[in-house]
């Protein structure tokens, strides 16, 4: 194992030992493989960049060395996918995928795998940057090094001024909320190339956590079909705070590609206050006539293709409108007699909120009752929603706790 630091600028000989040049970079393929390939070098002769191809080379280690005295002096052009070590790697930000941060590359390290030259590692120490910047002998004296696994690192394509195919599906295994606070950190070039890059209900997920200034910036670079289809997968709530924050004709274009029901619940938050408790609260609920046995809500839980989450509890409703006239919590349902009606086991004396009334209003009332959830009833008494107790948290807790680090029901 070696690293790019005690390569660069170092002589490059020729099969008899005569010089060719210095070593200006190593060149890289980005693609699928976990580990990239070095396909060649960019050597360096009196003010000249040119171009050797890897099966020119001899040995890498130590000293450059070719299998041949004879080379192509024509100036060095890249191709998509490739990627400069020097250029495009050293000193740029990277993704610490197990650490769950951003990390600055200050070597590379490199090893021989049958036959072939792959990169395998970063050192993002700061004895890799002193190294770098001291003379070599003193450099070599300096311990410590910091290494990640290359297949623990996402490289990101906009470090490269070429086309990369980069995929960042090992982004899904991060938290939300951490992939969210590197974005923000991130340039908005390089986290609207993650969102870009992510399947839709990942992508819906890490924006809910993102900042809402960021959100709006990166809805605006997307293609408004893309951007309708991550919208889709947020939260009503979420998505409408998201909207709110763009120019009025791109939220409309964005809306217009969004499914008719999907579209017609955001545009529903829309109308309400974004301070209120309208616009906070969630329509995903499972709703139940008071004649229902406890048997047949568990069963029909069960046989619903998707679940409300946070499932809290069954909304006992009569009528068309419907109205609400008690909740039934989950203790209750698992703990009551299958053939006991819903209305015999719910609660009826529960607390409400319109959702006109101030957010913060609404989440006060969560915390003196100690609920999960407060129903949200329209000014004709009909039953529209909930507010969650963590959409409450985001209301009560400072910035830093609004993008927390785990929905408390998931």
């Amino acid at each position: 194992m070696f690293f790019l630091a005690h390569l660069l600028g170092g002589p490059i000989r020729g099969k008899n030992g005569e010089l060719i040049g210095t070593l200006d970079d190593l060149l890289v393929q980005i693609s699928d493989a976990p580990y990239p390939p070095v396909i060649g070098l960019v050597a360096k002769d009196r003010g000249r960049r040119f171009f050797v191809p890897v099966q020119h080379l001899e040995t890498l280690n130590g000293i450059t060395r070719l299998n041949s005295s004879v080379i192509d002096l024509q100036p060095f052009r890249r191709r998509d996918g490739e990627v400069l070590l020097g250029k495009d790697v050293l000193d740029h930000q990277i993704i610490d995928i197990g650490g769950r941060r951003l990390v600055r590359v200050n070597d590379v390290q490199i090893t021989l795998v049958e036959r072939t030259y792959r990169v395998i590692g970063v050192d993002i120490s700061p004895q890799a940057l002193l190294r770098r910047l001291g003379p070599r002998a003193f450099a070599d004296k300096i311990v410590g090094r910091q290494i990640i696994d290359w297949g623990q690192a996402q490289y990101l394509a906009s470090a490269a001024p070429v086309q990369l195919k980069v995929s960042y599906d090992r982004l899904t295994d991060l938290h939300p909320v951490d992939l969210a606070r590197i974005m923000d950190a991130l340039s908005l070039r390089e986290s609207t190339e993650i969102v870009a890059g992510l399947d839709d209900e990942t992508a819906a997920e890490a924006l809910e956590e993102v900042s809402d200034e960021r959100v709006a910036d990166i809805l605006e670079e997307l293609d408004h079909e893309r951007a309708a289809d991550i919208l889709e997968e947020m939260e009503p709530s979420a998505a409408a705070d998201a909207l709110e924050d763009l120019d009025d004709e791109v939220a409309d274009r964005i809306l217009a590609q969004m499914e008719p029901e999907d579209a017609a619940d955001v545009q529903a938050l829309l109308a309400y206050d974004e301070n209120s408790a309208g616009r906070i609260m969630t329509t995903d609920t499972v709703q139940m006539s008071a004649e229902t046995t406890v048997g047949e809500a568990m069963a029909a839980i069960r046989a619903m293709e998707e679940v409300p989450d946070p499932l809290l509890a069954v909304y006992v409703v009569r009528g068309d409108p419907q109205r609400l006239c008690g909740i039934v919590r989950l203790r209750q349902m698992i703990t009551g007699e299958p053939e006991m009606l819903l209305e015999e086991v719910m609660e009826a004396d529960i607390p409400s909120v319109r959702p006109d009334d101030r957010a913060e209003d609404a989440a006060r009332l969560l915390a003196e009752y100690n609920l999960l959830a407060i129903p949200v009833i329209d000014d004709q008494g009909y039953f529209i929603g909930v507010v969650t107790v963590d959409d409450a948290l985001a209301v009560l807790l400072p910035e830093i706790w609004q993008r927390r680090g785990a929905r408390i029901f998931s």
